[in-house]
């Protein structure tokens, strides 16, 4: 029996160009020809590089996933808490004059006539909410810090009554002879200026009752709006004039009516009451007034 061949494995040759190994124990190991070792060992680089790569993207999808899930939370953590709309009132322009359409009706003794067409002074204010939340007016209030009649110029009277119904109505106790004290007309309304949008609100005022033959008054005032829980935007001051009920006494257009030969001092008591109201600092003064003044100007001279 031979003994193993100390010299430990031996090479022999092998068909084509493979080789064959035996091992101590006698074992036949063939061994791979060089081109097809060669193949073997690509293929295995492509497979560790393609490994590699797949581990790249899925760790990069996986990151854009988490993100685009964040992305999404925030969004709808957003939507569903909305963003915080605040409002900002602000008053763009104010403008006073004397217009119709006001409803009332007019009493001759016992004939009654229904009118929608009574005129007396309006003030228009010109709103602006430059925000994103809508803003609500809940109250709007008149302070007459002066209220006075001017002197009639002629003698006139009759039997007519008209009762106004004006947004805010002088009652019958604060008559402007003597001067009224001053005093505030305050009513609750609803009106609303939406984000970014300028709007008109316009407010009229007027006697609840006016006797044919009473003079036009002159006044000053001043008008607050409460809106958004207790927030105010006060305007003013502004000078306003009523029509009065004298045929031969009244505003028209840009002029005033006025009798051709006036009582005497009327034209020096109304020219220093109005005189004096245009002294009253930051006055907003009404189309009417203006005229007014421009007219007992042109009797004086």
């Amino acid at each position: 029996m031979s003994s193993p061949d100390p010299r430990g494995p031996q090479a022999n040759n092998a068909s084509g160009n493979a080789t064959q190994n035996i091992t101590q124990s006698g074992d036949i190991v063939l061994g791979e020809a060089p081109e097809e070792a060669g193949r073997r060992a690509k293929h295995n680089r492509f497979v560790k590089i393609a490994i590699s790569v797949g581990l790249i993207v899925a760790v990069a999808v996986g990151f854009a996933v988490f993100r685009i899930e964040q992305q999404s939370q925030t969004t709808n953590d957003l939507a569903r808490k909305g963003p915080e709309l605040k409002s900002d009132l602000t008053l763009s322009k104010v403008s006073a004059y004397i217009a119709g359409g006001t409803s009332g009706e007019q009493r001759y003794g016992e004939e009654v006539t229904k009118t929608t067409d009574l005129h007396g002074p309006h003030i228009d204010l010109t709103l602006a909410n430059i925000a994103n939340g809508t803003s609500l007016i809940t109250k709007a209030s008149i302070t007459f810090n002066q209220l006075q009649s001017l002197a009639p110029c002629s003698a006139e009277g009759g039997e007519i009554v008209v009762s106004a119904n004006y947004q805010f109505t002088i009652p019958d106790d604060q008559q402007p002879v003597p001067p009224a004290k001053p005093f505030t007309l305050s009513k609750e309304i609803a009106f609303e200026v939406v984000a970014n949008r300028h709007d008109a609100l316009e407010l009229s005022l007027g006697n609840k009752t006016i006797i044919e033959g009473v003079s036009p008054w002159i006044a000053v005032v001043n008008v607050v709006l409460e809106h958004d829980g207790g927030q105010q935007l006060t305007v003013g001051p502004i000078a306003v004039v009523n029509t009065g009920d004298i045929s031969t006494f009244y505003p028209d257009g840009d002029q005033w009516v006025m009798p051709e030969n006036p009582a005497p001092g009327c034209i020096e008591k109304n020219t220093k009451l109005v005189s004096d109201i245009l002294k009253t600092p930051n006055l907003v003064v009404s189309k009417e007034v203006a005229s007014l003044d421009r007219t007992l100007q042109r009797f004086k001279k």
